[in-house]
Protein backbone atom coordinates (compact mmCIF):
# COMPACT_ATOMS: atom_id res chain seq x y z
CA UNK A 1 0.00 0.00 0.00
CA UNK A 2 1.10 3.38 -0.70
CA UNK A 3 2.17 5.89 1.84
CA UNK A 4 0.05 9.18 1.81
CA UNK A 5 1.85 11.92 0.14
CA UNK A 6 3.08 14.09 3.36
CA UNK A 7 4.27 17.37 3.28
CA UNK A 8 4.94 20.65 5.79
CA UNK A 9 2.50 23.26 6.11
CA UNK A 10 4.23 26.63 5.40
CA UNK A 11 4.03 28.94 7.89
CA UNK A 12 0.83 31.32 7.89
CA UNK A 13 2.66 34.60 7.78
CA UNK A 14 4.12 33.15 3.91
CA UNK A 15 0.36 32.39 2.98
CA UNK A 16 -0.62 35.46 3.64
CA UNK A 17 1.68 36.92 1.93
CA UNK A 18 1.08 34.81 -1.20
CA UNK A 19 -2.55 35.81 -0.69
CA UNK A 20 -1.69 39.52 -0.92
CA UNK A 21 0.59 39.18 -3.72
CA UNK A 22 -2.45 37.54 -5.81
CA UNK A 23 -4.85 39.81 -4.46
CA UNK A 24 -2.71 42.55 -5.73
CA UNK A 25 -1.72 41.31 -9.12
CA UNK A 26 -5.09 40.45 -10.05
CA UNK A 27 -5.87 44.36 -9.31
CA UNK A 28 -3.05 45.50 -11.86
CA UNK A 29 -4.02 42.93 -14.28
CA UNK A 30 -7.64 44.16 -13.59
CA UNK A 31 -6.86 47.33 -14.58
CA UNK A 32 -4.67 46.62 -17.33
CA UNK A 33 -7.17 45.01 -19.17
CA UNK A 34 -9.64 48.02 -18.45
CA UNK A 35 -6.75 50.45 -20.08
CA UNK A 36 -6.03 47.66 -22.82
CA UNK A 37 -9.97 47.78 -24.07
CA UNK A 38 -10.41 51.24 -23.47
CA UNK A 39 -7.03 51.39 -26.11
CA UNK A 40 -9.31 48.88 -28.11
CA UNK A 41 -7.17 46.26 -28.09
CA UNK A 42 -9.64 43.48 -27.20
CA UNK A 43 -7.62 39.87 -27.07
CA UNK A 44 -4.96 41.38 -24.77
CA UNK A 45 -7.38 43.23 -22.49
CA UNK A 46 -9.68 39.27 -22.56
CA UNK A 47 -5.96 37.76 -21.88
CA UNK A 48 -5.52 40.07 -18.59
CA UNK A 49 -8.94 39.73 -17.60
CA UNK A 50 -8.30 36.04 -17.57
CA UNK A 51 -5.21 36.33 -15.64
CA UNK A 52 -6.69 38.65 -13.17
CA UNK A 53 -9.72 36.01 -12.31
CA UNK A 54 -6.86 33.23 -12.11
CA UNK A 55 -5.26 35.15 -9.34
CA UNK A 56 -8.59 36.16 -7.39
CA UNK A 57 -9.64 32.28 -7.73
CA UNK A 58 -5.77 31.40 -6.19
CA UNK A 59 -5.77 33.89 -3.48
CA UNK A 60 -9.61 32.72 -2.70
CA UNK A 61 -8.13 29.03 -2.71
CA UNK A 62 -4.99 29.89 -0.32
CA UNK A 63 -7.68 31.55 2.46
CA UNK A 64 -9.38 28.37 2.30
CA UNK A 65 -5.87 26.54 2.91
CA UNK A 66 -5.39 28.91 5.37
CA UNK A 67 -8.32 28.60 7.29
CA UNK A 68 -8.43 24.84 7.21
CA UNK A 69 -5.43 23.64 8.06
CA UNK A 70 -3.28 26.96 9.71
CA UNK A 71 -3.34 27.48 13.58
CA UNK A 72 -5.16 30.74 14.16
CA UNK A 73 -2.75 32.84 16.58
CA UNK A 74 -4.19 32.65 19.73
CA UNK A 75 -5.34 36.07 21.41
CA UNK A 76 -3.23 36.88 23.80
CA UNK A 77 -4.46 37.34 27.29
CA UNK A 78 -2.41 37.56 29.85
CA UNK A 79 -3.20 40.45 30.94
CA UNK A 80 -6.93 39.77 32.08
CA UNK A 81 -4.97 37.28 34.59
CA UNK A 82 -5.25 38.06 38.34
CA UNK A 83 -1.93 38.91 39.25
CA UNK A 84 -0.45 36.84 42.56
CA UNK A 85 0.98 39.07 44.78
CA UNK A 86 2.93 37.46 47.36
CA UNK A 87 2.95 38.97 51.09
CA UNK A 88 5.82 41.17 51.74
CA UNK A 89 7.49 40.14 54.95
CA UNK A 90 9.51 42.64 57.01
CA UNK A 91 12.57 41.45 58.70
CA UNK A 92 13.40 43.39 61.48
CA UNK A 93 17.19 43.97 61.78
CA UNK A 94 19.24 41.72 64.60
Amino acid sequence: MAEPFVYDVPPTASIDRLIRWHEKRAAQDGRLALSLEAEDLPIAAETNRQRAAAHRETAACLEAFRERCCETPAEFRGHLKPEVRLRVQIRAPP
